[in-house]
């Protein structure tokens, strides 16, 4: 799908699509070489539910190409700051710039709230990835799911200082 990026394009997530987002969210974390039972583990956290897609605090978009699912990013308005829940890339689609737009568009929906700062735990695999971007690792945030590990807690600064 070389020209992915050219015919990509967002739009809200619907109720009826969970299951297939969930798809999506699982097949990305498997890319990163992650064991099953690990991802048995995980899964119940990385579920997006139809109840999350119509969360009012909430927004939900997917990326697509001629209805095919790409990409979905999940972000929490929050008193303080956007937290950009989800971002999540087919793996297929990796390296093409897409991963890039999607969190370009979460900050653009954060600004657009109002937000001056999102913030996010990353993947480790993923950090890379942020920082490239300009995001920063301000601290580890104590994972859900897994007693004892800890993932980075990134911020990206939503408004940049001339």
């Amino acid at each position: 799908m070389p020209d992915a990026r050219d015919r990509a394009e967002f739009r809200q997530a619907r109720p009826d699509e969970a299951e297939a987002i969930t798809a999506l969210v699982l097949r990305s974390k498997r890319h990163w070489g992650y064991s099953d039972a690990f991802i048995e583990v995980m899964t119940p956290v990385m579920t997006i539910t139809r109840a999350d897609l119509e969360h009012p605090r909430a927004r939900v978009e997917v990326l697509q190409v001629e209805g095919r699912l790409l990409g979905v990013l999940r972000l929490w308005r929050r008193t303080e700051l956007a937290f950009l829940e989800d971002l999540w890339l087919d793996p297929p689609t990796m390296g093409q710039g897409l991963g890039r737009r999607m969190f370009e568009r979460a900050a653009e929906i954060a600004r657009g709230w109002g937000k001056g700062v999102m913030e996010w735990e990353s993947d480790p695999f993923a950090e890379p990835f942020y920082l490239h971007l300009g995001a920063q690792r301000v601290g580890m945030s104590p994972s859900e799911a897994i007693p004892g590990r800890a993932i980075p807690l990134m911020r990206f600064a939503l408004w940049q200082r001339d």
